[in-house]
C-alpha cells in the first residue's frame, strides 16, 4: 500500500501521515467495534429501566465498559505508528529516521543503520509507555490495573 500512496500523493508529509493513519486506524477500529458490541443486553435494559437516556448510558456505562478493549487497540496502534512512519520515510521520504536508514545502508554503514533502528525501537516503546500511562490514569478501576503482571504470570503457571 505504501508505494501506491507515495506514487499517488507525492513525497510531501501528507502520504506519510496517511500511512501512519492507515496502520493505526484498523487496530483501534476493530477493538472499538468489539468493545462496544460486547456490552450485555441486560445491562442496557437495566439502564433503560432506571430512566437513563442514551447519552447518560453511553458516558456512564458503555464507554467505561469499552475503555479496556479500546486501550488494547491503542497499544497496538502505538507500536504500529513507529513502523508505519519509518516505512513511509524509507519509501518516499527526503528526511527522517527511515530515510536515514536507507542512506546509511547505501553507504555501507550498517552500524549507524542499526543505531537508528534502536532509536526507533526506543521511540516505539516510549509511545507504548505513554498509552499505558494514560490507561492507568483513565481506568484505575479495571482488573488489569490492579493485578501486578507477576501475579498474572504466576497464576497462569500454577494452572
Amino acid at each position: 500500500m505504501a508505494p501506491t500512496i507515495v506514487t499517488a500523493f507525492g513525497f510531501s508529509i501528507g502520504p506519510k501521515i496517511a500511512m501512519v493513519f492507515l496502520v493505526c486506524f484498523f487496530p483501534i477500529l476493530l477493538n472499538g467495534v468489539l468493545a462496544f458490541t460486547s456490552l450485555s443486553v441486560e445491562l442496557g435494559r437495566f439502564c433503560q429501566s432506571t430512566g437513563a437516556g442514551p447519552v447518560r448510558t453511553f458516558f456512564k456505562v458503555r464507554l467505561p465498559a469499552a475503555l479496556p478493549q479500546l486501550f488494547v487497540g491503542l497499544k497496538g496502534a502505538a507500536v504500529n505508528a513507529t513502523v508505519g512512519a519509518t516505512i513511509a520515510e524509507m519509501l518516499g521520504g527526503d528526511a527522517g529516521l527511515g530515510y536515514y536508514i536507507v542512506i546509511e545502508q547505501g553507504n555501507a554503514r550498517a552500524d549507524i543503520a542499526f543505531a537508528v533502528i534502536f532509536v526507533l525501537a526506543a521511540l516505539g516503546l516510549a509511545i507504548f509507555g505513554a498509552v499505558v500511562l494514560a490507561e492507568r490514569l483513565l481506568i484505575p478501576w479495571h482488573v488489569s490495573q490492579r493485578v501486578p503482571l507477576r501475579g498474572v504470570v504466576g497464576t497462569l503457571m500454577r494452572g
